[in-house]
């Protein structure tokens, strides 16, 4: 089937939502892991997501060494093969932190805005912002801006609001300081401070979820947290409030932890 247009991608997350499952989002790094992903969501039977990093864009684009270009190929080539299996995909970019936005997410979102200029479909159906270095205020300053950009050209925007622990393309969050749990009001700011732009937008609520695979008990997951959050935010704006929300670093946990949090 077609990569999912933006009402079909809202429609599957709406539909996850409301029933209480999750679709899995895999991280691609070439052509090779890029087939793989696909070839396993219609073993499955699943629909599903595929994620191209920073890093990926880089690796895809060789000794060019240019992350939108390489990002870019592997969009492209998923939009072709697509197309030859009976699932229905989503195109993502993951992880974005502050520093890379210019030269990584907006230029991406400038291809998809060109694209449907000329009559084509978009290329990426979501992107992340990773703005989760940053104080939630200022995090969230940028991600209205961004949400702007993504809203205007129909595609939807994940934030972050706290950080993952472990270690992905080469960062490390680790360490006392680091904040490992949302609060029910950072999952209340996201909400107030972004649905007021329009557009549609996922959340990262961090629960103590890390990157990487660890034994057995390193990951002390708090799915409570998300609970708490989205009551909090339906307590005051109603149901239609519940959030999209993401579970990085599932890697980490375990099948029951991973049933549990959704």
């Amino acid at each position: 089937m077609p990569v999912a247009d933006h009402a079909m991608y809202c429609a599957m997350l709406d539909k996850a939502l409301s029933e209480h499952y999750a679709y899995p989002a895999i991280n691609v790094l070439q052509i090779d892991t890029l087939n793989a992903a696909i070839e396993g969501f219609a073993a499955a039977g699943s629909d599903g997501i595929v994620q191209i990093s920073v890093a990926a864009g880089a690796h895809t684009s060789g000794k060019a060494n240019d992350p939108v270009l390489g990002a870019i190929t592997l969009a492209e080539h998923a939009h072709r093969l697509a197309g030859k299996y009976p699932i229905t995909i989503a195109i993502h970019s993951d992880h974005c932190p502050t520093e890379k936005v210019a030269q990584f997410l907006t230029p991406l979102v400038a291809e998809t805005a060109r694209r449907r200029r000329a009559g084509l479909p978009a290329l990426f159906q979501s992107h992340m912002y990773d703005g989760s270095a940053l104080p939630l205020p200022e995090n969230l300053r940028n991600s209205v801006e961004l949400l702007k950009l993504c809203r205007d050209q129909e595609i939807v925007l994940e934030v972050e609001a706290g950080v993952v622990g472990g270690e992905e393309d080469g960062n490390r969050a680790d360490g006392p300081d680091v904040k490992l749990y949302s609060t029910p009001e950072d999952m209340m700011a996201v909400y107030e401070t972004l649905h007021p732009v329009g557009g549609r937008f996922m959340l990262a609520a961090t629960f103590g979820n890390v990157h990487g695979v660890y034994k057995p008990g390193q990951v002390q997951l708090s799915p409570a947290i998300l609970k708490a959050g989205q009551d909090a935010v339906t307590a005051k704006y109603g149901n239609g409030a519940r959030l999209w929300l993401v579970f990085h670093g599932g890697s980490g946990s375990s099948v029951d932890e991973i049933r549990e949090t959704v």
